[in-house]
């Protein structure tokens, strides 16, 4: 979870982990897809979801 609003290291590893891998599977390339993902991402990750096969579960749901 985040402590003060920031994730840690693993924190971010994880996330940026999960991020690439979706949109390899995607094919998203382009930085303003990217980006949007990312919030997507982060959004369900300030919702508690820490996960990273639940986070890209869900974020296969809203993508």
């Amino acid at each position: 979870m985040l402590s003060h609003g920031m994730a840690d290291s693993a924190q971010l590893d994880m996330l940026t982990k999960v991020l690439d891998e979706y949109c390899e599977k995607h094919h998203i390339t382009r930085r303003e897809e990217r980006e949007e993902i990312a919030r997507k991402l982060f959004c369900l990750f300030e919702q508690g979801l820490e996960d990273p096969a639940q986070l890209t579960i869900e974020l296969e749901r809203v993508g």
